[in-house]
């Protein structure tokens, strides 16, 4: 069946045969207003075909799938290759009206569908040089050669990574260094700390900076670094690609040791990419205390001391750190059984919250922010990144799409004081 899909014809059907057999027009429609799925949930939705009379047609399918992709070029030696990979994850078809090889009369009007999503699937992820992205449409199938399509519509699949099943990510973090400049006796030490290593979106990451400069050096700034360290494995060879998430510059004080630093996590994918074979997705922390070094000869040797460590990304908060705020205004939607996966579930009970409590809430503009939109951020060394690849799905869908990723609300979030 999807060797049959695959030489299915792109080119539409002339506006002629459309008048001729009565079609206006076809179109599906989510019932999830964000189109948020988690694995094990039901899609639900309609279809509706606009006919101006009935028509002979094989009937109405629904195909949905699922596919990561993997896109880069490489140069060495002075030649440039093209290196590729791909996994399947889901490719699910059927009829919601009708069956294959066999002319019924179709009607226009509205047709409701619903399809189970399977456990395990990888979640959705967009990057510079791959993607695991889903997407669902409807077609009519007049005859086995002439359908009429919807537009190709993307989901996301959303993660999942609880931090409390990670024995790392309750943990303190504690780096030091130190360092002894050219032409100096003493060291400067710097050392940075965070009360946990697991975060989720929204949620503030404390930095603590001491710096204890003991020699003549002059340190200008420190700079802190979030980064997504992304790996893309093709068949033959594998490529890191790093990707700035958030940068901050903190003037330094020749009187001050300590700085407190903090940011709130954007909607990014968790750690792991766990059911992907071909992308891995980590997170590091960097701490860099800038030194002004005027002599052009000592800016060769003398670099900036610099400190990292590794963060980890999940989806459901740390239980006894910090509890998240207006958990009780999160739509009913988001949290019904259809879209809620048994994490969250597990996490609202824990907490003693109903389900009858939240459908008593209020749905206002601010809850419509539980998800967030993702983006593709600037590369650490854009000079050594290739352009984007362009290569579509397996459908010729090339349109970039952002996934959402769940976002929580804590009382020190930075855009909460910020919105204040």
């Amino acid at each position: 069946m999807k060797d049959q899909e695959e030489s299915e014809p792109t080119s539409p059907i002339s506006e002629t045969t459309c008048k001729s057999i009565g079609f206006q027009r076809i179109d599906l429609v989510l019932d999830h207003p964000q189109k948020v799925y988690y694995c094990g949930n039901k899609i639900t939705g309609k279809i509706n075909l606009y006919l101006d009379e009935p028509v002979d047609a094989i009937g109405i399918r629904l195909k949905c799938k699922g596919e990561a992709q993997v896109y880069f070029t490489d140069r060495s030696a002075g030649i440039r290759r093209k290196f590729s990979s791909d996994e399947n994850y889901l490719h699910e078809e059927f009829y919601v009206v009708g069956e294959r090889n066999v002319k019924n009369t179709i009607t226009g009007g509205v047709y409701p569908f619903s399809l189970t999503l399977p456990e395990n699937l990888p979640c959705s992820f967009e990057g510079r040089y791959g993607r695991v992205r889903y997407s669902i449409r409807a077609l009519l199938d007049i005859t086995s050669v002439y359908r009429f399509s919807t537009n190709i519509i993307p989901f996301t699949v959303a993660p999942t990574l609880d931090l409390n099943r990670d024995s790392l990510a309750p943990l303190p973090v504690s780096e030091k260094q130190s360092k002894v400049y050219m032409g100096q006796t003493e060291s400067l030490n710097m050392s940075m700390s965070l009360p946990v290593r697991g975060y989720v979106p929204g949620q503030t990451i404390p930095i603590q900076i001491l710096l204890k400069n003991y020699s003549n050096v002059i340190v200008k700034k420190l700079r802190i670094v979030f980064k997504k360290v992304i790996m893309y494995h093709a068949t033959e060879k594998s490529r890191k690609h790093k990707e700035i998430v958030v940068e901050i510059e903190q003037p330094t004080d020749k009187n001050c040791e300590s700085y407190d630093i903090v940011f709130d996590v954007p909607a990014v994918p968790p750690t792991g990419m766990i059911h992907c074979n071909i992308i891995d997705v980590l997170y590091t922390l960097k701490a860099e205390a800038c030194v002004d070094v005027s002599e052009w000869y000592y800016r060769m040797f003398q670099k900036n001391l610099k400190l990292r460590t590794k963060v980890i990304v999940g989806t459901i908060p740390l239980r006894n750190y910090e509890d998240p705020q207006n958990t009780l205004s999160l739509p009913v939607d988001t949290l019904s059984s259809n879209v809620m996966n048994t994490s969250e579930a597990s996490y609202l009970n824990e907490n003693e919250i109903s389900t009858k409590e939240i459908g008593e809430t209020n749905q206002s503009e601010e809850i419509l922010q539980v998800y967030e939109k993702s983006q593709i951020y600037r590369s650490s060394k854009p000079d050594r990144d290739d352009p984007t690849g362009d290569d579509g799905d397996s459908d010729g869908e090339v349109k970039p799409y952002s996934p959402v990723y769940r976002v929580y609300k804590f009382r020190s979030s930075t855009r909460r004081k910020e919105a204040n």
